[in-house]
């Protein structure tokens, strides 16, 4: 039989309703990084620590300061447990699964329907680092030392990648350009910090692009 492979994704959570049971470091690391992503967060524990009460406290999750209650998953897209107490953890993910919801809960893998990589992002850069839930730890070393290789310009052609995406018209042509610029001397210069002269390739490569269309 073959091992079980998990299917990477990056879920856009902006307006999306989301549940979080659970206090504690994992949670509260849980919560920013499900706020900075645009979730509309609710937070179920019987006690908070700080970094969920300030962001409470700003508007930006709802708390609801009690134990989880059955029910509670219902409404939303998706639903994190980070609690020490398993059969709160068995019962959120159950109920979750009965309504068709995705679950994850810390430490637990049989739980989860999806596990979380370790990030690390530099702009639009992320880096996600997955063991598939076996070893935690080296996923956030590995990370650590992939994110130590990004270098400002990688964020710059990033930033100047999707800025053209949006401003050339789609086709053959607009892929082999940011081909081109990532992969060519334009890429290469502006990862090295040699703005000026990446420039000038750019500006060479978009006239010739021009003279296409």
């Amino acid at each position: 039989m073959s091992a079980h492979v998990d299917f990477p994704v990056c879920l856009r959570l902006r307006g999306k309703r989301v549940l979080l049971v659970g206090a504690g470091n994992i949670a509260e690391e849980r919560s920013q990084q499900l706020v900075d992503a645009g979730a509309v967060l609710r937070v179920v524990a019987p006690a908070v620590g700080p970094s969920i009460r300030r962001l409470a406290e700003e508007g930006r999750l709802e708390l609801a300061e009690r134990p989880y209650a059955a029910g509670d998953v219902r409404g939303h897209h998706v639903v994190f447990v980070a609690t020490d107490d398993r059969r709160v953890s068995e019962a959120v993910a159950d109920e979750a699964r009965a309504l068709g919801i995705w679950v994850n809960a810390a430490d637990i893998p049989e739980l989860c329907d999806f596990t979380l990589p370790s990030v690390g992002r530099r702009g639009p850069i992320v880096v996600a680092v997955s063991t598939s839930g076996h070893a935690p730890a080296l996923a956030r070393m590995l990370r650590q030392r992939f994110v130590e290789q990004l270098a400002p310009g990688h964020v710059q052609l990033a930033r100047l990648t999707g800025w053209l995406r949006k401003r050339l018209p789609a086709g053959a042509e607009r892929m082999r350009l940011l081909k081109q610029l990532v992969e060519g001397e334009a890429g290469e210069l502006l990862t090295r910090g040699e703005r000026k002269a990446a420039w000038v390739r750019v500006r060479a490569a978009l006239e010739r692009f021009g003279e296409k269309q």
